[in-house]
């Protein structure tokens, strides 16, 4: 098998209230990530050990959050930053979907994720642009749409 490399140069991240708004009424906001990661967390319960066999983990189902950077943007319209989506929606359920290139919708990502703000301010005086991040708790397993094999 090949070597396949993912590179994601030209995404697309979309955020908003409900999974109906992903395709119309969403804040597109690949302009103002840096970062956009789906992370899974795994969960272990450990068994003790017995007289037959040491202590293991068994494995519970894995949680996951959506991991964000990115440039903030308060001076935007509200309809189109993220910095105030967030801010807004700071503690609720919220929808996110991500594509690694806007040419190709072959594999997405999309989910209902606990929205977390980010932050606000910035180092004066050095020129750089004010970044911040946030983790974003998924509700329940996001999907993830990828191509089916060929026989």
């Amino acid at each position: 098998m090949p070597r396949t490399a993912m590179i994601w140069n030209q995404p697309t991240v979309k955020v908003a209230l409900t999974e109906a708004e992903l395709t119309s009424g969403a804040v597109t906001a690949e302009c103002q990530l840096t970062r956009a990661e789906l992370v899974p967390q795994p969960s272990y319960q450990t068994i003790p050990a017995t007289g037959c066999a040491g202590a293991t983990q068994s494995p519970g189902l894995t949680g996951y959050s959506l991991e964000l950077d990115w440039l903030q943007d308060w001076t935007k319209p509200a309809d189109e930053s993220l910095s105030q989506f967030a801010w807004a929606n700071d503690g609720l359920p919220v929808w996110a979907e991500v594509q690694p290139n806007k040419d190709d919708a072959t594999v997405t990502m999309s989910g209902q994720f606990y929205c977390s703000s980010g932050g606000f301010g910035a180092t004066f005086g050095d020129g750089s642009a004010a970044a911040t991040n946030a983790s974003w708790p998924a509700v329940s397993k996001p999907e993830i749409v990828a191509p089916v094999a060929t026989p």
